[in-house]
């Protein structure tokens, strides 16, 4: 691919940089980590105040067909993200917006895409995921929450769990059995429903330091119209698989990670032990050199799975290599910058924590991608079997 921005691309990326510079300005000082909006009322409110914003610009639907609303093309998706990821903006629902908007525009019916695409489009309506549960994580196709339908409707039975902010979000989707004596793969379908829904019942489940980004979320005689399916039905599996591919170039992350990387060599030049500014450490440079060399390459990857998404050429082995890459790059960054830090790593709330308590927050949750979209292990068992044509076990 060529790496060079158009020029039309380059007043794009300015004008996305500049608005999330302002909208810096408003952010809240409690928005610290990258759960904050699912935690904190102040910013949840800021994610959206964002939404708002870029909803009357249009950004919210970029790269999606005119016809629904959409302008520009992929690679100005990823220059978004580069503005958002830096500056750290919220705004952009991550399910709505980044998952479910993708794949209803190639598997949802019209009837469906009229009725759920302009509100995420406007920011309006923000999503929860409904995928694991207690016995059924990264391998979903074992899940047991049943959709049986009556009618025109289907009425769901069992619980989900590890739902990321399941308490903010107005809507849902997820997959649940709806033929129970199927096999397996052929038995589940892709279904919306309204979290005010009668007999949905949401529960926190706390972190160690007391926060609750995540719930689990119960289903009891939960009526849904019939209608609201994503694909055909007991072919929830082929959507699930579509969902997994989009949106996987990383590049808020990365960017997020390069503005942190900005500010912990700040703290090195600032910051003395034995006399020296620990960014006169040899040691110290060459650990924050390789990490900046690793962001370089993520940004690489990121652009790459731009240009090949632009191209419809995007296979789902390239997802999972740029998902491996930057979410192990996450973990390697808040390893090494806590180790730099020292003791003062390790505070938060206090005059002492460096980087306003960033580098705490970022050490407890840099293990969260790994797991989420799907654990590493499984990204890399999609690349041997996909990508590189390697058999499976038996």
């Amino acid at each position: 691919m060529d790496f060079e921005l158009s020029e039309e691309e380059k007043a794009h990326r300015k004008e996305f940089f500049d608005v999330c510079k302002e909208l810096e300005k408003k952010r809240p000082p409690s928005f610290v980590g990258i759960e904050a909006i699912f935690e904190v009322d102040e910013c949840w409110q800021f994610h959206l105040d964002c939404a708002r914003e870029f909803g009357k610009r249009g950004w919210l639907a970029l790269a999606w067909p005119p016809q629904y609303g959409g302008s520009g093309t992929m690679m100005d998706k990823v220059l978004f993200a580069e503005a958002r990821g830096y500056h750290g903006i919220p705004g952009v629902d991550i399910f709505g917006v980044q998952m479910l908007a993708p794949t209803a525009l190639q598997a949802a019916s019209e009837e469906i895409k009229q009725e759920f695409l302009p509100p995420i489009a406007r920011g309006e309506v923000m999503w929860c995921e409904l995928w694991s549960e207690p016995n059924a994580g990264s391998d979903l196709a074992t899940l047991s929450t049943t959709a049986i339908k009556k009618g025109d409707e289907y009425i769901i039975n069992g619980q989900k769990t590890w739902n990321t902010g399941a308490h903010r979000g107005d809507w849902g989707f997820g997959v649940f059995k709806t033929d129970p004596a199927g096999r397996k793969h052929h038995n589940m379908t892709f279904i919306l429903l309204d979290m005010k829904t009668p007999g949905v019942t949401v529960r926190p489940i706390p972190y160690i330091d007391g926060e609750a980004p995540f719930d689990e979320v119960y289903f009891d005689d939960v009526h849904v119209p019939a209608k609201n399916i994503v694909g055909q039905e007991n072919e929830g599996w082929s959507v699930v698989n579509l969902l997994a591919g989009f949106e996987r170039s990383g590049m808020t992350e990365i960017m997020a990670t390069l503005r942190e990387l900005e500010e912990l060599v700040e703290f090195c030049n600032e910051t003395k032990r034995n006399g020296k500014p620990l960014s006169k450490d040899p040691l110290v440079r060459n650990r924050v050199a390789e990490l900046a060399c690793e962001l370089e390459a993520a940004k690489a990857i990121a652009y790459r799975i731009a240009d090949l998404q632009n191209r419809d050429e995007m296979a789902l082995m390239d997802a999972s290599a740029a998902k491996i890459f930057y979410s192990e790059l996450g973990k390697r960054f808040a390893f090494v910058a806590t180790d730099i830090a020292g003791p003062f790593g390790q505070v938060k709330q206090s005059r002492w924590a460096p980087m306003q308590g960033a580098l705490e927050k970022k050490f407890q949750e840099c293990f969260v991608t790994i797991i989420s979209m799907g654990t590493n292990e499984i990204q890399r068992n999609i690349i041997s079997w996909y990508g590189l044509g390697l058999p499976r076990m038996k």
